[in-house]
This record gives structure tokens, C-alpha cells and sequence, in this order.
């Protein structure tokens, strides 16, 4: 067997990677995992945007306004805003806490915090209820800084 060259015998003209080594398997990506944040990422933007089809014709129900209509919009701009500057007072402390007890706690706080908040939301009669459940809503989006790192 003079002239067939031994596969086993390593030399220093074997190449250290053999074009024949098996490729490493692909780590699979955890889909059902992604899947639910991702979901549940979906929580943040229906909440901040559900009122806006009906918050006019609800500033207008509640009475506020006194049959003013120019003023119906700075109350339904005052009660978007609301949502936003609540969230952005309290994302960080959200995120900190999160880093102390956990993402999963803090998502499930968000969450239930903001069905209460909607839930709030919804039965409120008074300009007043409207201003405590969207600031409350807002404040309790601990999601937004939590999914998302």
C-alpha cells in the first residue's frame, strides 16, 4: 500500500480544518418565546391609541367642555399626553425594578395594570376618573422598558 495515502496520518501539510468535518448545527431560534413578547409588545401601542376613535364624543358626554366645542380637543390632547408623560416618569423605574426582581413580575404587572387602568378607563363618568385611569395607565406601562431590552 506504498502509494495510497493514509487518511489518519497527520502531517504538517494536513490542513487543521478538514473540509469534510461535519458543520455545527444552527442553534434554533426559541419562536414561541419571541412570539409571546412579541405579543405581548402589542399591549403598549392598542392601549395608548384605543381612546382616539371616541374620546371627543366622550369630552363632549361628560360635559366638561359646557357645549364649547373648540375646547373638545385640548381636553382629548390633554388625556393622550397624559398616558405618555406618565410613562415616561416612570419607564426607568420600571427597568430598575425589573433589574432587582425580574423581567417576568414586571410584565405581569404591566399587563394587569394596564387591564385595570382600561378597565378604569371605561367606566369612568367624570373628567376626573378619565385623568386618574390614563395617568394610571401610563404609569403602569412597565412593559415598554422591559420587553424591549
Amino acid at each position: 500500500m506504498a502509494g495510497i495515502p493514509d487518511s489518519n496520518v497527520v502531517d504538517e501539510e494536513t490542513p487543521l480544518l478538514q473540509a469534510t468535518s461535519p458543520k455545527p448545527k444552527r442553534t434554533p431560534l426559541p419562536w414561541k418565546q419571541l412570539g409571546l413578547v412579541l405579543f405581548l409588545q402589542l399591549a403598549e401601542p392598542f392601549t395608548s391609541q384605543v381612546i382616539s376613535p371616541f374620546a371627543p364624543q366622550l369630552i363632549r358626554d361628560i360635559g366638561i367642555t359646557n357645549g364649547d366645542e373648540t375646547k373638545v380637543g385640548n381636553y382629548v390632547g390633554f388625556l393622550q399626553s397624559l398616558f405618555w408623560v406618565a410613562q415616561a416618569l416612570t419607564v426607568l423605574h420600571w427597568s430598575r425594578l425589573s433589574d432587582r426582581i425580574g423581567r417576568k413580575p414586571i410584565i405581569l404587572t404591566g399587563l394587569i395594570g394596564l387591564s385595570a387602568s382600561m378597565y378604569c378607563f371605561g367606566l369612568s363618568t367624570t373628567f376626573t376618573g378619565l385623568i386618574l385611569s390614563r395617568a394610571m395607565n401610563g404609569a403602569l406601562n412597565g412593559n415598554i422598558g422591559v420587553i424591549k431590552r
